[in-house]
């Protein structure tokens, strides 16, 4: 049953996942996935990136934050080898006037539904659990009556660190795409991370890791060129390479660095078939095989799925409500729990900001969601953010895992947020033994106990007072519509 249908979709019954019917919505409207290092971001249409550990530092694939188009991400192409006529499973890069199209963001996935001359296709997309790659699975069936002989090509570009890479020319001379037939794998490597080492140094490092794209059926072609692929002066809409029907099998540097592979497929009437391609990263090549070993078969990916499902419905279901408005069970039982965590303190990333710092109010806020949860999850932001406090009780506005930087300021309400989410975790656990935790500052190593991070915290605080004895707001506080009122 359909529950508040509009002009664009639902929720099913139980509120679980949320169907839009059609990829038109007045604005994307995208899925956050992430199991904490792993995550990336999928729009309606098909739109979305990449990343593993920090959304804007460790971008895997090329995105530009377009609202009005949406046409940039990670595509499916289909072709009928025969008429040559060619259609995408997702809305997004062909826009073919497909039938029953439906894109159905669930929680930890999402799945695009589509018909199409006699081809219902379904594609469902999801982050390992416990490992930095996703895993997308393409289920194909002829509803004919005659025998269809189809072409897959999947789409990408490598980004491979910094996000955006503006100077994409620059960049791309420092990627190298190998192809390997073995194992049906096209792999991505960059000689240039332009973020920062300890020593504050970000030229001459290479990226150091490798990324791969596989397929789970033979490879009758691949590339790794963007021009080989969509020709010169070519579009994503109608590719030279599936115009052709056979891809250039470029690889090696110097050119636009994509992954695409090409699988030919022949399917029965009233027949089905499941292609798994696969996307991630790894520090090492025998890495990223042990990944494509355990993850590349059709049985293996909808295990993990099940996996990944059952996860977030233990996660989401400690603690469960059930009142006479179902928006508001929904909500609180399911959505507000999956998109803060997801999107929130694991992906640090959406389609109107990509940040990928910690924000020490943000996420510190947003463990609050944990307490009814699993309490864990919000002693370990505390413990995160304590150490990101300097001596004298001031903190972070923000800061970037990998590098270590952030910005030192003095908004008001930042520090406050330590001793706040402190005791809202010892109301609800008991757990005073937390305040005896010993936990260094940036500016000083000594290990100090958390009471103390606190008291410094409320001290600094308390000083920030006008003549008259009134607050002063700082560089500015929980409301950014105030923000630089105070610097003076």
């Amino acid at each position: 049953m359909a529950k508040f249908q509009n002009n664009y979709g639902y929720f099913t019954n139980d509120g679980r996942e949320y169907v839009i019917t059609r990829p038109d919505t007045p604005k994307p409207w995208v899925n956050v996935i992430s199991n904490g290092e792993y995550g990336f971001v999928i729009s309606q249409a098909g739109g979305g990136f990449s990343w593993s550990g920090h959304s804007n530092f460790n971008r895997l694939t090329r995105w530009h934050q377009d609202m009005v188009q949406d046409n940039w991400g990670k595509f499916l192409y289909l072709r009928d080898a025969d008429s040559g006529h060619i259609w995408s499973p997702s809305f997004q890069p062909v826009k073919n006037p497909a039938a029953d199209y439906e894109c159905r963001h669930g929680i930890g996935y999402s799945v695009f539904t589509a018909q199409y001359q006699d081809i219902k296709s379904e594609w469902t997309l999801f982050a390992a659990e416990n490992d930095p790659l996703e895993i997308w699975i393409l289920h194909l069936t002829n509803t004919g009556n005659t025998q269809r002989r189809l072409q897959v090509y999947s789409y990408l570009e490598w980004c491979l660190g910094f996000a955006p890479d503006s100077h994409r020319e620059f960049h791309k001379a420092f990627i190298e795409t190998c192809y390997d037939d073995q194992h049906r794998l096209l792999t991505a490597e960059k000689r240039l991370w332009e973020v920062a080492d300890e020593k504050g140094r970000h030229w001459n490092r290479d990226w150091p890791f490798i990324a791969f794209h596989a397929a789970s059926d033979p490879v009758s072609s691949y590339d790794g060129d963007k021009e080989a692929f969509i020709g010169n002066y070519g579009d994503l809409r109608t590719p030279a390479a599936v115009s052709r029907g056979k891809s250039h099998n470029s690889e090696g540097k110097w050119g636009d660095a994509i992954g695409s592979l090409n699988v030919n497929l022949e399917i029965a009437p009233q027949q089905s078939h499941e292609t798994v391609f696969v996307l991630g990263l790894s520090k090492m090549r025998v890495e990223a095989l042990a990944l494509l070993k355990k993850y590349l078969t059709p049985s293996a990916a909808h295990y993990e799925l099940g996996q990944v499902r059952s996860s977030w419905s233990k996660r989401l279901s400690a603690c469960h409500v059930e009142t006479p408005d179902d928006a508001f069970d929904f909500m609180t039982n399911t959505w507000l729990k999956y998109q803060t965590i997801s999107c929130r303190l694991w992906g640090r990333a959406a389609y109107y900001q990509q940040s990928g710092a910690y924000g020490f109010r943000d996420q510190l806020q947003d463990s609050l969601i944990f307490l009814p949860l699993d309490p864990s999850g919000t002693k370990k932001q505390i413990l995160l953010h304590a150490a990101h406090q300097f001596k004298d009780g001031s903190v972070y506005h923000w800061w970037h895992p990998f590098t270590e930087t952030g910005l030192h300021n003095n908004v008001s309400d930042n520090l406050l947020w330590l001793p706040f989410v402190i005791t809202e975790y010892i109301k609800e656990t008991g757990d005073y033994a937390l305040l005896d935790e010993k936990i260094p500052f940036v500016d000083d190593s000594t290990p100090t106990p958390l009471w103390d991070h606190c008291r410094r915290a409320l001290k600094r605080a308390l000083k920030w007072r006008s003549k008259r004895g009134l607050p002063l707001i700082g560089d500015h506080d929980w409301n950014d519509g105030l923000n630089a009122v105070g610097n003076e």
